[in-house]
């Protein structure tokens, strides 16, 4: 992706295809989900090689259970 795409990435409704074959809303809503918990979301692209978009979420802790008695 060159700069220019890649500083808009993440907004919503912002996509390269044509109108009417896409809205947009796939890499936005990857970015709110990963923000929504508490991760970071970043992406590396390389003109003519391809990108990858990296997304890291917090470690959850298992669920304590009650103790009946």
């Amino acid at each position: 992706m060159s700069e220019d795409v890649l500083s808009q990435v993440f907004e919503p409704f912002f996509t390269t295809r044509q109108n009417g074959k896409g809205t947009g809303l796939g890499l936005s809503q990857v970015y709110g989900f990963v923000k929504q918990s508490g991760g970071p979301v970043s992406i590396d692209s390389t003109i003519g090689r391809g990108t990858t978009v990296h997304l890291y979420l917090p470690r959850a802790e298992p669920a304590r259970t009650a103790m009946l008695r």
